[in-house]
Formats: C-alpha cells, structure tokens, sequence
C-alpha cells in the first residue's frame, strides 16, 4: 500500500470524533492539506494543532518494516504531540493495536478488520504473536540481491513502494536502494551504467569471472555483467557482503 492511499483514508477521517487509546484525549481532524503537507486536528480542550505528513510518513514506514511500533520511540518522545499521529493512525481501518511491556504498540494488519474512525484492540492470540516476533526482532536478514537499470527510476520506485508500502532510499546520483523483506532491490539509472542493458539482474557471488562482458562498479563493489538470453546476472567476485 504507498503512503499517498494512507493519506486518501485519513481524509475520510475528517469531521470524526477520534477516540485515542488512552482515554481522554480525543482529537477532531479539522482538514488533510496536501498542497502544504499537513493535516489539522483538534484537541479535546480545542486548541489546533499542524502534523506534518512526514511525521505520518515516519511511522508509517516503521509500520511496514516491522511487526509493529511503538510511535513515541519512532517520533523520539512521548506526550500529546507523539500522541495525536498515534491516535489518526489507530483509527485506519487497517491499524490495531495492544500494549507491550506496558507500552502501546500499533500494528499494520494488511486489511479492513473495523470501521474507519474506530479503534480496535487486537486480539490476544495474535498480538502474543506479534510480541514474540518482537522479542526476537534484531535488524532484517538480507538473504537477496536484485539490481534494476531502468531509464523509468521513479516508475519503478512507485511500483515497488506499491508492494512494500516504503520508499527507496537515495544512495548516490541515479542510485537507489529499496528493501522489502529479505531482498534488496538497487535502482539504477541506466545513464549511470552506460553500456549495460536496461533489466533485473539477480546478484550473485562467484569465485570464478566470466569471460569478457561489462564491469561495473556499484556502491563500491565491482560486478561483471552476464546477459544471455532470458538470464540477467550481476556477478560478484567474493564474499557477497549483505549486511
């Protein structure tokens, strides 16, 4: 799901009577402005205040990377203005959330599973399961490899971000970096790869060199080119370094 989807949802929440999930501290989303990238809510005691989109943004990305979040220590701190981004997300349809170690956690669950503009606590059975990925989290394995020359970055860009809901990460001029689960996806611009043939190339290690071909250089690793048909190779001499 891209974040431009979140964003049409949470207009749908404008006008809403938004329960958080500590009790007490209801907000009103007054207005979603998309030309300043911000959106307007309204406290209980009436006092207005502007969240940016990037804060949103912020979490969101946390949200598709990980079981589940704890929003203050995304947003580095707690209080009303860590609780408010909480609160209009809790309230997407596609959002449910439990406590961890006494702490509130949010967590994307892929579908519709309550009415927009309502709460929903997620059942025990499957949050113990989300703690337990929790409890055995440690920073994402990357078990592959793929590099995409394209002369359409940003098209490929939004189509990925379609798929894993993040966005790619700029690395160096005409390259970028996008991880979905195990994989790594690098995003070239062919202008930056003059002589390789726009496609997807599978990373491979490999003690021997091919014969002839492209060598390229990319984030500082060195890959011979193999194109033969219908296979796209990057080939790397050595140890493939994915951390």
């Amino acid at each position: 799901m891209k974040f431009s989807q979140v964003i049409d949802d949470i207009k749908c929440l404008v006008g809403m009577k938004l329960n958080s999930i500590r009790p007490g501290a209801e907000i009103t989303i007054i207005e979603v402005d998309e030309e300043h990238g911000r959106i307007l809510v309204q406290a209980k005691s009436g006092e207005v205040k502007s969240r940016p989109f990037q804060e949103i943004r912020r979490i969101w990305d946390e949200l598709c990377k990980k079981p589940a979040v704890h929003v203050e220590s995304v947003l580095y701190g707690s209080g009303s203005s860590r609780n408010q981004p909480e609160t209009i997300l809790a309230n997407l349809p596609y959002i449910e959330w439990f406590r961890y170690n006494k702490k509130k956690h949010i967590a994307f669950v892929g579908q519709a599973t309550h009415p927009p503009g309502t709460l929903k606590e997620m059942d025990p059975v499957q949050a113990e399961k989300i703690k337990a990925k929790l409890r055995g989290a440690a920073s994402p394995v990357v078990t592959s490899e793929v590099v995409v020359v394209t002369s359409d970055v940003r098209g490929v860009s939004q189509a990925l971000e379609s798929v894993a809901g993040t966005r790619a990460e700029p690395l160096a001029p005409g390259v970028y970096k996008h991880e979905c689960g195990g994989t790594r996806v690098f995003l070239v611009a062919g202008s930056s790869l003059p002589g390789v043939k726009e496609g997807t190339y599978a990373v491979i290690r490999s003690p021997h060199k091919p014969e002839g071909g492209v060598v390229v250089q990319l984030g500082g690793r060195t890959f011979h080119v193999v194109c033969a048909g219908g296979l796209y190779l990057m080939v790397e001499a050595g140890k493939m370094r994915l951390e």
